[in-house]
């Protein structure tokens, strides 16, 4: 039974990291959008960028608790 919890842990992780990774890319453009931003957007550009940025460690947090879980 161990065998299958920690292949469903390791395919939960797996997937954890894939919308991590996906996550960090979406902050990388949210970013180059803000900074590229007309003055008129960069108010809004930057509130995008912060939720971007709040995605993602949510996600990170997400992933580092299945890899401590592996790691026991």
């Amino acid at each position: 039974m161990s065998t299958t919890i920690d292949k469903h842990l390791v395919d939960q992780a797996m997937d954890a990291y894939v919308d991590w990774r996906e996550l960090c890319r979406a902050v990388q453009e949210a970013y180059e959008r803000w900074t590229c931003a007309p003055r008129s957007r960069a108010g809004i550009a930057f509130r995008e960028y912060q939720d971007a940025l709040v995605r993602e460690e949510g996600s990170s947090l997400q992933y580092a608790v299945l890899v401590r879980c592996l790691g026991q």
